[in-house]
């Protein structure tokens, strides 16, 4: 089989198990497996040897089942940046730039390096997407879990940024900001997190592929969805320096509870749509002494 009739009959079959994205997902599978980029997946064509062949039907098959072909491929992009990602850490998604894109706008207005904590790192992307912005940033990337934070290293060695990166392995609930070594004296200019936001009783909503694949940790923000936006918001004080940034991504419903949440210890709360107009992105500042 030559790789156009490997790959029309790819798209078809995809399309006839009614998966979202036929076209872009067939496309990833061959360009994996036969180690192609897309200008060439496009102009080439040659026989494809049956043993890739095989390969690729194994690969399509896990994606009619319901496996994230992100998941299948063992990458994604985001930010322009090529992401290892694997079942223990959620799938970095475009609305998650934007929070990316608004932290990026506020610390380019900070004077100096600045210090940076994510907040359920996961795959490390939005931490390394920043110090990878921004050259005088330094990142730390917190998850409870030990799974995730190999993947987040895996990612930042592969960004080269190892020098401005650090790992912690702890949960933001039992983080004592007055005891823990690895939080600068001086605090930190930004605290940024993408946490679980999805309300309990809607997790059985979700798409198949997702809440059968995605880690649940990374996605149940408890009975409605702000468990740890408050848990977050309560530790944050002691993180930051004064005037220090917040920044969130919240749910398509959930920019004015987060506020309200923040409102007291932060100021100048604002938020930012996504490119369909639902307000993603919550960020306010701390309020600095008198």
């Amino acid at each position: 089989m030559t790789l156009k009739e490997l790959r029309k009959k790819s798209r078809q079959m995809l399309r006839d198990g009614n998966i979202d994205s036929p076209e872009a997902d067939a496309d990833l599978i061959l360009m994996h497996v036969l180690e192609l980029n897309k200008t060439e997946l496009l102009t080439k064509d040659f026989v494809v040897p049956d043993a890739l062949s095989i390969e690729v039907g194994g690969y399509l098959n896990r994606r009619l089942s319901g496996t994230p072909v992100q998941y299948i491929i063992g990458r994604t992009e985001f930010m322009s940046l090529e992401f290892v990602v694997n079942k223990d850490v959620l799938i970095p998604r475009a609305d998650t730039e934007i929070l990316v894109e608004a932290v990026i706008s506020k610390l380019k207005a900070v004077k100096g390096p600045t210090k940076v904590l994510d907040i359920g790192a996961g795959s490390g992307c939005i931490g390394l997407s920043i110090a990878n912005e921004l050259a005088d940033a330094s990142v730390a990337e917190l998850d409870f879990s030990e799974k995730a934070l190999k993947v987040a290293m895996l990612n930042c060695e592969r960004l080269s940024l190892k020098k401005r990166a650090e790992f912690i392995c702890r949960d933001i609930a039992e983080v004592d900001a007055e005891t823990e070594d690895w939080i600068p004296s001086d605090g930190f200019d930004c605290v940024v997190s993408n946490p679980p936001y999805i309300r309990t009783d809607d997790m059985l909503d979700l798409p198949k592929e997702i809440f059968e694949h995605e880690p649940i940790s990374a996605l149940d923000g408890g009975e409605d969805g702000l468990r740890f936006y408050r848990i977050i918001t309560e530790k944050a004080p002691k993180l930051l320096k004064d005037g220090g940034i917040l920044a969130y991504e919240v749910g398509y419903d959930q920019a004015e509870s987060v506020a309200e949440i923040m409102r007291g210890g932060f100021e100048d709360i604002e938020t930012v749509k996504d490119l369909a107009g639902i307000d993603r992105v919550v960020i306010g500042f701390k309020s600095k002494k008198d």
